[in-house]
């Protein structure tokens, strides 16, 4: 789940991969843009998670530890986004939507806290689920023959794919509960991460590998993702031509290597790189905030999710990121403040 020294290049990759997540939820109704990169942009963030997967030596540990990064978290910060509705309301996020129960079950069942300015947070939930899951599946690899192992790994990739036709066919629920449904594609795409990781062609280090990599990847996930699929989201399950979403959605992340590979000595977007969970979770606030005050000082009517592929959606993605960046820089900061304060009175008690 961690590992001690960092990945430059896949800190920068991720540095990318983020900004393309804000991007993408400006431009949602931008037909090509938006098939380009929901292609892959979720997908990454999983096959990164299992790029760099170290088999945890304690269960308990490592349950812990995801409560802590990932459950945790996700359940305060959907109460911080249902609060917001009352205390800075908008259209579409206020207390009307609030008292609404299917934004209630959505939330709280679903694992998407939708109308709030935090339903990114989907992805925490998620992820939690997917490392559990990820660390059976490693398990029972340990304890099985190989055929037996790849029989279940096409199970899983089969539960995944259908798991909306097969999950509908329940009489209660139109959904597994807090995206246990999406975890099961976010694990197979951990899975593609760690055999990427056996590759290690992504590790020689030699920058024209990179920019083919970056080019190459960037057409098929064009070619995959967005000539030849449709409306894909893995926060929905809708993954239209599978085949064709699992092929562009590796592009993708073979694009963000080579990108990460190429930039890796910035220092801004390694910053960034490391910070994409921070800056995940506030963009969408970040970014209606940017809109309606340029809406507020240019006159204009702009809306998220909504906005066509131009300089304003491309700069108002751009000045959200460098304002999330901020933010991060400031969180880090009271965060080491906060436990140099601690480690002083520890000192002084003892």
């Amino acid at each position: 789940m961690e590992i001690k020294k960092r990945l430059d290049w896949l800190d920068a990759a991720k540095a990318f991969g983020v900004y393309f997540v804000i991007l993408g939820h400006l431009v949602i109704f931008n037909y090509h843009t938006f098939r380009f990169i929901f292609a892959f942009h979720m997908p990454f963030f999983f096959m990164a998670a299992g790029y760099v997967w170290k088999k945890p030596e304690h269960f308990k540990v490592f349950l812990k530890k995801c409560c802590k990064y990932y459950l945790i978290p996700y359940l305060a910060i959907t109460v911080i986004g249902l609060l917001q509705c009352i205390l800075l309301p908008l259209p579409g996020h206020n207390l009307q939507t609030l008292c609404n129960p299917e934004v209630l079950e959505s939330s709280f069942y679903g694992g998407l806290p939708a109308y709030s300015y935090f339903g990114s947070a989907w992805f925490l939930i998620a992820m939690f689920w997917a490392q559990l899951l990820f660390y059976g599946m490693m398990k029972l690899n340990e304890k099985f023959k190989k055929y037996i192992v790849i029989l279940l790994w096409i199970c899983l990739v089969l539960f995944a794919v259908f798991a909306k036709d097969i999950v509908s066919v329940i009489p209660v629920f139109e959904r597994l509960p807090l995206k246990m449904d999406s975890a099961l594609m976010a694990t197979v795409f951990m899975g593609i991460g760690v055999l990427l990781k056996k590759t290690t062609v992504f590790e020689k280090g030699k920058w024209y590998l990179a920019m083919v990599f970056a080019v190459v990847g960037a057409f098929i996930t064009w070619l995959f993702g967005c000539k030849w699929n449709y409306y894909v989201n893995i926060c929905d399950l809708d993954y239209a031509k599978e085949y064709n979403y699992f092929i562009a959605a590796i592009g993708g992340t073979v694009m963000l290597f080579g990108l990460g590979y190429l930039l890796k000595k910035s220092k801004v977007i390694l910053f960034i790189g490391k910070n994409t969970l921070f800056i995940f979770l506030a963009h969408q606030a970040v970014y209606e905030l940017v809109i309606y005050c340029v809406n507020k000082l240019c006159n204009r009517n702009f809306y998220g999710q909504s906005m066509p592929l131009n300089g304003w959606s491309i700069g108002i993605s751009i000045v959200t990121l460098a304002i999330c960046t901020l933010l991060a820089w400031g969180y880090q900061k009271l965060k080491k403040l906060f436990f140099k304060i601690k480690n002083t009175k520890g000192e002084t008690a003892s």
